[in-house]
């Protein structure tokens, strides 16, 4: 358990726990008062507000066992509804193909049809990138979430030396884990993650 590059153990300390320590959780609540316009003009107005918050430190950010991982859910959502809205206007346009013949020259037939589209198509790019953004979000996150276990297997045997600014493996816990090697926690939190997959994501 010793550290390999001072030897000693007085400062040094299970990964989980540094990170555990360097975490800080809670709830903060307050209280808010101004003025509302109602009916009868203008009113005072009381109210609460309840927010949850975490904190980590520099060293826990750089032991961290797994990315942060944003949700594709939200960007999903609002893609679909923006994707209803540009289907609506598409539909106007269409409904709009019906009540008034296209003109006879070809030239003049595209232009109408390209007027009619451009607002629509214009509309479907943001659509369009929302959701590449979205999957690409999703696809990180499944690849993080299959190799996370093992990842955090081996992340949990690490150790941090204070004194020295170092982290290591005592012993072996998987091929091509270096054990007994003074590692910064950059360098460590990449075994970690190549552990599981997504070191290079």
């Amino acid at each position: 358990m010793s550290c390999p590059q001072c030897g000693r153990v007085d400062w040094v300390q299970n990964v989980p726990a540094v990170m555990s320590g360097g975490t800080l959780s809670g709830y903060s609540t307050g209280v808010h008062t101004g003025f509302g316009v109602a009916q009868g003009g203008v009113v005072p107005v009381i109210g609460t507000s309840t927010r949850e918050f975490s904190h980590s430190s520099a060293l826990a950010r750089s032991l961290a066992w797994q990315p942060i991982l944003p949700s594709a859910g939200p960007l999903s959502f609002l893609g679909s509804v923006l994707m209803l809205f540009v289907l609506f206007v598409f539909g106007l346009c269409s409904i709009g193909l019906t009540m008034e013949p296209l003109p006879s020259h070809p030239l003049r037939m595209m232009a109408s049809l390209l007027g009619l589209y451009l607002f629509p198509i214009v509309l479907s790019i943001p659509v369009v990138a929302i959701f590449t953004t979205a999957f690409k979000r999703a696809r990180r996150n499944s690849k993080v979430d299959s190799g996370r276990h093992r990842a955090r297997h081996v992340w949990s045997h690490g150790y941090y030396c204070h004194r020295c600014g170092v982290a290591y493996w005592p012993y072996p816990t998987e091929p091509g884990i270096p054990y007994r090697v003074p590692l910064a926690p950059s360098h460590f939190r990449w075994y970690v993650w190549n552990t599981g997959g997504y070191a290079k994501l």
